[in-house]
C-alpha cells in the first residue's frame, strides 16, 4: 500500500517540486535540533553556490559560524552515507561556507510589519540572540542585555579560541544585530536595572529570561578555597581575556565533560608540564565527546579514570602539593541516574599544584532582583516549557537557565522555541508550540547501497599535537573551495531524488529497467522510494511518459537555463558533468570560457533527455555539446553509457528533420580537468559548419 500519492497537480503546470521536498526529510534534517535544510545547502555548496548554500544555513541557523566551528554534529551522526562509507562533513562544509560568505555574505530576512511591541532579552548568548532574530523577524523590537562587553556568551567569553576564533562569534553577532536587533552591553540585570524597571519605566512589553548557567560549580572538600583552586570557568574566562593564571606545572581538572577537557588543553597551552584529568567516570561512560577526549589525549593530557576527589593537600606554605582521591565503584544507579558511589578503603594521591573544578555550571540568579520571579535555592526559576512562560505571563525564559545543559544549536532551537511564544502572547494568540516534522527518509537498503560508488571523506588540514599545544591559534584549517565541493559531493541527495506522477505512469518498467541502483518497484505504477533513489535522474530522463519528477530542482529547469543562455546571446550550449569540476567552473569564472559558448554544469550529465536536446535547437542553437565524465568516474554509474544512448537518439531524430547531426556530438571528458574539457568546446567551435 502506498503511503503517498503524486500527481500532475502537485507540481502544478509550472513543474515546481519544491512542495515534494517538504513531504519527507533526510535523516540528517530530522537529526539537527535546528532542523536546517542539510541536503540543501550542502547541494549548494557542492555547485560552488556559497550565497545560496548560506542562505539556506542561516534560514534556520543565526550561530552558522559557530557551529562550523563547534557544533557537535548530530547531522552526521545521521548521514546514510554511513552506510556507504563515511558520513559527509557537513560541519566542515558548512564552516568553508560560513567564513567565505562572513557577516556580509548573507542575505538579510525578511523583517515583519512593526508590531509596537518592545521585548527586553536577558543573555547575549546563542539563545538569547536566537530569540531576538526571530523576534525581529516577527515584527517586535528587540534589546539584548548582557552584563559582559562582547555580545555572544560562553562562545564569546569563554571557548578556548583554539576551537572557537574570535572572528567566527563576531560575524555571526554582526549579522543577527543587521536584522535591527539592538545590543546593551555591560548591563548588569538585576544590579544595574532591575526587569521591574524594564517592564514599568522603560516600556517594555515583555521579557525574555536567556542567561544561561554562568557559574562553575565548587566541590565542598577541603581546600577548595585556595587561590589556585579555580572554577573552570573563571578560569576559561580569564585566559580568554588574554591574562594568564596563576597556575604551576602539574594541573588537575577535576570532571570530564567537554568543559573539562578546554580547560585542560588550555593548561598544556599555557605551559604547565604536566595536565591530568580525574573523572568519576570509565572509558565508556566520559561525558566528553569521543574527538575531545582523543584531541586531549594527543596534547599529553593523562586521564585519571574512576577516581573521585576527598581533600586538596596543601603544605606548611599553604601551597598545593597534591589531590586526595578515593576509588568509585560505580557512577550511576541501576536506573541510570547519577548516584556515584565510593570504597573509602581505596584512597591514592594526585601530584598537583594547581586543581580546576570542572563538575558543572549553575545559574546565577541575580537576574531576578528587585522582581516577583521566585527562584529556588538552585537559582532556578518555575518555567512551563509548553509556553516557555514563567509564574509571571508576560515574562519568558530558554537556554540553559531552563533546560538541561547542551550544544549552540540547542541553544538556537530553544530561543527560537521561545521567540515563537512570545510572538504569539503580545499578538493575543494562544501559544502553541506543537510541532510535527515530515515522515524520515529510513535507512539505504542494502541491495541499493551495493551501485553507490565509494568516495573517501575529504581530511580536514590539522596541526600535529607537538604544533598546536603551544598555541592558541585554531589548530583545525577550513577547507579550500575545491576540496570543499568535491566533500559536499559526497552526498547522496536523500530525499531529492525521483517521485512518480501516478496519473502518467504507465507502468512500462522503463525505470526499473534504466536505474542503476535497483530502486523503482512497479506494479499498477511505477513507485520510486526514496530510502533507495540517489537522485541521478536517468529515470527521468528516459520515463517515455514524462512520469516522473526529480524533487531537488524543477521540471524543465534544464530548458530554463538553456533559454537564458541562448537569450544571452549564446549560439552553442555545452553540457557538462560537474562532478570533477571546480567551484569556479560551475560560476563561469575561469576566464577562458569562450565567446559564443554556453557552459551549464550538472551534477551529472544522467538527467539530459532526448527532449532537453531537441529544445535546444527548437530555440535556437547552432550547436550542443555534452561532456560526461567517463565511466567509472562520474558519481553514479553507467552516467555516459546512457547518456551516450540518448545524444545518438537525439542525433538521429536530427537528422530525420533535415538538420546536420554533426551539430550534437558527446565527448567523455569531464574528468580530465580544465584544459580537457576547453580543447573539447575549441575543437567544436571550430570545427562546425555552424561557425562558417
Amino acid at each position: 500500500m502506498r503511503d503517498r500519492e503524486v500527481n500532475s497537480q502537485d507540481i502544478g503546470p509550472e513543474g515546481f517540486t519544491g512542495g515534494l521536498l517538504e513531504k519527507e526529510w533526510a535523516p540528517c534534517r530530522h537529526g539537527c535540533p535546528v532542523h536546517a535544510d542539510v541536503r540543501t545547502y550542502i547541494e549548494h555548496a557542492a555547485s560552488g553556490d556559497l550565497a545560496g548554500a548560506i542562505d539556506v544555513i542561516r534560514e534556520q541557523l543565526p550561530f552558522a559560524a559557530v557551529c562550523g566551528r563547534i557544533c557537535h554534529h548530530p547531522c552526521e551522526d545521521n548521514c546514510r552515507r554511513e552506510e556507504v562509507d563515511e558520513p559527509v562533513a557537513i560541519r566542515e562544509v558548512k564552516r568553508f561556507v560560513a567564513e567565505t560568505q562572513g557577516a556580509q555574505g548573507a542575505s538579510l530576512h525578511p523583517i515583519g510589519a512593526p508590531s509596537g511591541k518592545k521585548v527586553a532579552i536577558i543573555g547575549a548568548g546563542p539563545s538569547g540572540m536566537s530569540a531576538a532574530l526571530e523576534l525581529a523577524k516577527y515584527g517586535h523590537s528587540p534589546v539584548v542585555f548582557d552584563r559582559d562587553s562582547v555580545a555572544g556568551g560562553i562562545p564569546a567569553t569563554t571557548i578556548p579560541a583554539y576551537r572557537l576564533p574570535p572572528d567566527s562569534v563576531r560575524m555571526d553577532v554582526e549579522w543577527i544585530c543587521a536584522h535591527g536587533v539592538e545590543l546593551r552591553l555591560g548591563v548588569d540585570i538585576g544590579n544595574d536595572v532591575t526587569i521591574e524597571h524594564l517592564l514599568v519605566s522603560e516600556g517594555f512589553d515583555s521579557v525574555l529570561i536567556a542567561a544561561g548557567l554562568s557559574f562553575s560549580r565548587k566541590l565542598p572538600i577541603a581546600g577548595a578555597d585556595h587561590h589556585r583552586a579555580y572554577p573552570v570557568l573563571d578560569y576559561l574566562q580569564t585566559v580568554k581575556k588574554g591574562k594568564r593564571p596563576d597556575i604551576g606545572d602539574d594541573v588537575v581538572v577535576i570532571g570530564a565533560g567537554d568543559v573539562a577537557m578546554d580547560a585542560a588543553r588550555t593548561s598544556v597551552r599555557l605551559g604547565a608540564e604536566n595536565v591530568k584529568i580525574l573523572c568519576l567516570e570509565n572509558e565508556e561512560e566520559i561525558p566528553a565527546y569521543e574527538w575531545e577526549l582523543r584531541e586531549a589525549r594527543e596534547e599529553g593530557v593523562e586521564v585519571i579514570q574512576r577516581r573521585g576527589p576527598v581533600r586538596i593537600k596543601t603544605d606548611s606554605k599553604n601551597a598545593i602539593i597534591g589531590l586526595e582521591a578515593r576509588k568509585v565503584t560505580r557512577v550511576f544507579d541501576e536506573a541510570g541516574n547519577f548516584s556515584p558511589q565510593y570504597d573509602d578503603s581505596d584512597v591514592v594521591e594526585v601530584s598537583a599544584d594547581t586543581v580546576i573544578f570542572a563538575i558543572g555550571q549553575a545559574p546565577d540568579p541575580g537576574y531576578a532582583a528587585g522582581s516577583a520571579l521566585e527562584v529556588d535555592e538552585r537559582g532556578r526559576i518555575s518555567w512551563n516549557p509548553d509556553t516557555c512562560q514563567t509564574d509571571i505571563e508576560n515574562i519568558f525564559a530558554c537556554g540553559e537557565i531552563v533546560t538541561p545543559p547542551g550544544s549552540v544549536v540547542e541553544a538556537c532551537e530553544s530561543g527560537k522555541t521561545a521567540a515563537k511564544a512570545i510572538d504569539s502572547f503580545l499578538s493575543g494568540t494562544k501559544i502553541d508550540l506543537g510541532k510535527e516534522f515530515p515522515r524520515e527518509i529510513e535507512s539505504l537498503p542494502e541491495r541499493n547501497a551495493e551501485n553507490i560508488i565509494s568516495r573517501d571523506r575529504m581530511p580536514v588540514p590539522t596541526l600535529s599535537p607537538e604544533k598546536r599545544k603551544c598555541s592558541f591559534s585554531s589548530f583545525q584549517s577550513t577547507y579550500v573551495p575545491d576540496v570543499a565541493v568535491s566533500e559536499a559531493r559526497r552526498c547522496m541527495s536523500c530525499g531529492g531524488g525521483a517521485e512518480v506522477l501516478i496519473d502518467k505512469c504507465s507502468a512500462c518498467l522503463t525505470c526499473l529497467r534504466v536505474c542503476p541502483f535497483d530502486a523503482p518497484v512497479v506494479t499498477d505504477v511505477a513507485e520510486i522510494a526514496s530510502e533507495g533513489c540517489q537522485a541521478c535522474g536517468i529515470c527521468e530522463a528516459e520515463c517515455p511518459s514524462n512520469a516522473i519528477v526529480m524533487k531537488r530542482y524543477d521540471r524543465d529547469c534544464l530548458k530554463v537555463k538553456t533559454k537564458q543562455a541562448i537569450d544571452a546571446g549564446s549560439d552553442v550550449v555545452a553540457y557538462i558533468g560537474g562532478f570533477r569540476a571546480s567551484a569556479a567552473e560551475w560560476r563561469g569564472e575561469c576566464g577562458d570560457e569562450l565567446p559564443g559558448m554556453a557552459e551549464i554544469y550538472l551534477t551529472a550529465t544522467a538527467s539530459v533527455g532526448v527532449s532537453d536536446l531537441l529544445y535546444a535547437f527548437e530555440i535556437g542553437a547552432k550547436g550542443v555539446l555534452v561532456i560526461p565524465c567517463s565511466s567509472g568516474n562520474d558519481r553514479y554509474p553507467m552516467v555516459a553509457a546512457r547518456t551516450g544512448r540518448r545524444v545518438a537518439q537525439a542525433r538521429k531524430l536530427l537528422a530525420e528533420s533535415g538538420i546536420d547531426a554533426s551539430a550534437l556530438l558527446m565527448a567523455e571528458a569531464a574528468d580530465e580537468g580544465r584544459s580537457a574539457v576547453v580543447s573539447i568546446l575549441k575543437d567544436f567551435m571550430n570545427n562546425n559548419s555552424f561557425q562558417k
